[in-house]
């Protein structure tokens, strides 16, 4: 009666093992998958990302080749600190989707993440309008290994440790998601160095902190010259070379507040920047 006894405790005792095993296998290959819940807008997914420390939702485009930026995030991520003028590298041709070349100021993001996903040092263009579409292009969704989409989530796949690569496949049912098929930012040339006096050269310069350059990228901005007009960019613009001292700066972001250009009416800011623009030191 004993030895039936041990002989079954024994095997209960196995099958218990046996179960603890196949639980924490499965619980292992659960947490293998990073789950991120996307944005469905218009047709089109979103995913969150972080972007040196700013959330923002990106379009999930495969078919832009760099990720991009508008100009107004990148003013917003310049406001913050989040980007210095050191970040940005020079000018990158595409072209879009209507077959128009493009010239993009290219910059080098520290830190872009997706979900548990963290890349490093990824270049980005920055549009030239001011409110295009952010695309999360295939030089970041190729980073981040194998993935899936279903039912608006976007499933990263976890290999254990081993880096990302290009052979690694990515697997998607056409029914599950919805792209904006564009080649929106297809590159044409190489980075130029930025020394030249072109328009998106100009844009470099500025964001690099020429306040010179500041000051011309306001007007074009103001008088809708080699670009649309928006006063409230150009307010920007000027307020960022005024601050350096540029007296054109000064006395054009004085005009913008006497005479409501991209800001609400105020004599008092209108004054103060009359009264910098006549401080002198000779």
């Amino acid at each position: 009666m004993n030895f039936r006894y041990h002989h079954l405790t024994d095997k209960y005792r196995r099958l218990a093992v046996l179960l603890i095993l196949v639980v924490a296998v499965m619980l292992n290959a659960v947490a293998a998958d990073h789950i991120v819940k996307m944005k469905r807008k218009s047709g089109v997914y979103y995913v969150p990302c972080v972007i040196n420390g700013v959330k923002k939702d990106f379009i999930f485009d495969t078919g832009a080749a760099k990720m991009s930026l508008s100009q107004e995030l990148a003013n917003e991520l310049l406001a913050k600190r989040a980007l210095t003028r050191n970040d940005f590298k020079g000018t990158t041709q595409t072209r879009n989707a209507n077959g128009v070349v493009d010239n993009n100021a290219t910059v080098i993001l520290k830190q872009v993440k997706v979900g548990n996903r963290l890349l490093k040092n990824v270049e980005a263009i920055i549009a030239v309008s001011q409110k295009a579409p952010l695309l999360l292009g295939l030089n970041v969704i190729d980073l981040l290994g194998d993935w899936t989409m279903r039912k608006g989530n976007l499933i990263l796949h976890d290999y254990y440790g081993e880096q990302p690569t290009d052979e690694m496949p990515q697997a998607i049912s056409p029914a599950d998601v919805t792209y904006i098929d564009s080649d929106y930012n297809t590159p044409l040339e190489t980075t130029s160095s930025g020394d030249d006096d072109s328009v998106p050269s100009l844009r470099v310069r500025a964001y690099k902190g020429d306040s010179e350059a500041q000051y011309q990228l306001g007007m074009m901005y103001l008088k809708g010259v080699g670009t649309d007009a928006d006063h409230k960019f150009a307010v920007e613009w000027f307020r960022m070379a005024a601050t350096q001292g540029h007296l054109a700066a000064q006395l054009a972001l004085a005009d913008c507040y006497t005479y409501g250009w991209g800001v609400d009416v105020d004599e008092t800011q209108a004054e103060y920047w009359r009264n910098k623009s006549s401080q002198v030191e000779y």
